[in-house]
């Protein structure tokens, strides 16, 4: 009984299949490797701009109708500077029960690509505290909204003392998300206006 192998062709044949299969089981497992990394570095810049915004928002909301720290006038609760602005807000918290204000000064700055975040509280010598909320991030506007609805590009617009805008506008670019912009309400700001004695 005769025993036929394979001869040279049928091997290099065989040998020539499974390379092309190998190289396109690798071609896909890359394509799905860079797809995945694409998709969390995606989901990381996401996070820091929902966690940078978050922060933002959480300060406007509680905005309180005190004047600022360092204002000698009395009568700046919300001020803008270039490229940010400057509040003082109520809600920090006290778990441990020191012997300080619930109210502190909190500044949002946007320059050399960074968004900075500073706090201090009120009490004499009390330290500012920073932290970088969102890294290449350019601000492309900040407005203030009175309470008719009318953007501004600086507060406070008038001589009324510890006057608040009613919402601000904010629009940014972030790394993979250009153009992002959010309007965000002050409570205290256009229905404390209107309803003000005497108006």
């Amino acid at each position: 009984m005769n025993q036929r192998g394979f001869t040279l062709l049928e091997v290099v044949v065989a040998i020539a299949i499974f390379s092309l299969l190998g190289l396109a089981t690798y071609q896909l497992l890359d394509r799905v490797m860079r797809s995945d990394q694409r998709i969390q570095t995606q989901e990381l810049q996401l996070r820091h701009l929902q966690r940078a915004l978050s922060l933002l928002e959480r300060d406007l909301v509680q905005v309180q109708r005190h004047a600022l720290k360092d204002d000698h006038s009395h009568s700046q609760a919300l001020i803008s500077q270039p490229q940010g602005l400057r509040l003082l807000r109520g809600g920090w918290r006290n778990p441990l029960d020191y012997p300080r204000s619930e109210l502190v000064q909190v500044s949002h700055r946007f320059g050399d690509g960074q968004w900075l975040r500073e706090s201090q509280g009120l009490e004499q010598g009390s330290l500012s505290q920073a932290q970088s909320l969102l890294s290449e991030v350019e601000l492309i506007h900040l407005r203030f909204i009175d309470a008719a609805g009318q953007p501004h590009d600086s507060w406070p617009i008038s001589g009324e003392a510890l006057s608040l805008p009613a919402a601000v506008d904010i629009k940014l670019s972030a790394p993979g998300f250009p153009n992002i912009r959010r309007v965000i309400l002050l409570p205290g700001g256009a229905e404390a206006d209107e309803d003000a004695p005497g108006e």
